[in-house]
């Protein structure tokens, strides 16, 4: 309606007084002068139309820009096993992230909360060291922060556990990898200090 209102008032208004222009000048004959007048509700509405859906298709990719609609899917909830986890019944929780899993066998963002879960509150730290490294060896690739998430949790299990063989060979793998960012430097410097205290 702003725009039928707004543009198509103006349009009409305009078009009338170019086609007077016009038989004033003796470009055009009264005949031709009215025909033109009757032509200028087709052409006003096409320009109205035109406008609607210019803007309207404007204003969708302007939202879709800015919340990467279709982009990014939603992060996957798992409510039932949130429930029993604040419940405290972990072992419960862990037996239905595991049968999540085998439904839907690509969902590294639940493999990585059954893994978490398993090393914070079940010692389960074998069934995590596995679940990590599926994800780190997972074909088609897990996104970048799924990688990062297992590479971090490979590397606090492994110090965990007390092993300090695999713990380095993480350490360096997540130094080379992710180097020049804080949490590389901050792998540089660990890995240091164990291979100086290695040493001693």
């Amino acid at each position: 309606m702003r725009i039928a209102i707004l543009f198509g008032s103006s349009c009409f208004v305009m078009l009338s007084g170019l086609w007077y222009f016009m038989l004033d000048k003796g470009w055009i004959s009264q005949l031709g002068f009215v025909l033109l007048l009757i032509l200028n509700f087709p052409i006003t509405a096409a320009g109205v139309l035109m406008i609607h859906r210019s803007v309207k298709d404007a204003a969708v990719l302007m939202v879709k820009t800015m919340f990467a609609d279709g982009d990014i899917p939603p992060p996957p909830t798992y409510p039932r096993q949130d429930v029993l986890i604040a419940q405290g019944k972990y072992a419960e929780a862990a037996s239905w992230f595991r049968d999540h899993l085998v439904v839907e066998p690509t969902d590294h963002e639940a493999r990585l909360r059954l893994a978490h879960l398993l090393e914070m509150r079940l010692r389960g730290y074998q069934e995590a060291e596995q679940l990590y490294l599926q994800v780190r060896q997972a074909q088609p690739a897990a996104a970048p922060r799924e990688q990062m998430q297992a590479a971090n949790g490979l590397i606090d299990l492994y110090r965990k556990m007390g092993r300090r063989d695999r713990l380095m060979v993480e350490l360096a793998r997540f130094v080379d990898r992710y180097r020049g960012s804080p949490l590389a430097d901050g792998a540089a410097r660990e890995l240091k200090e164990l291979k100086e205290t290695r040493m001693i």
